[in-house]
């Protein structure tokens, strides 16, 4: 059965800016949203879709961040073992997630890019929407305790300290 959805392309990390459109050049903001598999980035989304997004001038770029592209494997002492099946179920899963809200925001006559991107997930933000010259971030929150926060860090926290562009992190239920 054929789509109804035109071709999503989901981008890695080594995709440049101008490989897909001239920040500013096109007229247009950039407009970054982070997303992940919680439930969470529905109401991201639809927050972004009412507050922010503007779908007749601005240009949406979706990114996902997994952790890393090896696995640990804790009964050997804690060190890491490559997992090609498992790196390749995770890019998966990454391009599942970009395509499913893709595929929402073109559906809303959204102007959509994703990026399937590796690494630690607010370093890479960062610097994707550093390098795209993004003019807005729009993410959600983990709603983690102050305890799990403090270990484990905040990814919505470490963006607003670190990004050039504005931020909107949205509070969830």
């Amino acid at each position: 059965m054929a789509s109804a959805h035109p071709k999503f392309t989901i981008h890695e990390n080594s995709s440049t800016s101008d490989e897909l459109f001239h920040p500013h050049g096109h007229g247009k903001r950039v407009i970054a949203v982070s997303v992940d598999d919680k439930t969470n980035s529905d109401e991201v989304i639809d927050w972004a879709l009412e507050h922010i997004i503007d779908k007749d001038s601005d240009f949406i770029v979706l990114i996902h961040v997994r952790l890393s592209d090896r696995a640990a494997d804790f009964s050997t002492l804690g060190g890491y073992i490559d997992d090609p099946h498992g790196v390749e179920k995770q890019k998966e899963h990454s391009h599942e997630i970009l395509s499913n809200y893709g595929h929402k925001l073109q559906e809303a006559g959204c102007h959509v890019k994703a990026y399937s991107l590796v690494g630690e997930p607010g370093h890479e933000i960062v610097k994707k929407t550093t390098e795209l010259k993004a003019d807005h971030l729009v993410m959600g929150t983990r709603g983690l305790s102050s305890v799990k926060k403090m270990f484990l860090g905040s990814v919505s926290e470490y963006c607003s300290k670190h990004c050039t562009c504005g931020i909107s992190v949205v509070k969830t239920h």
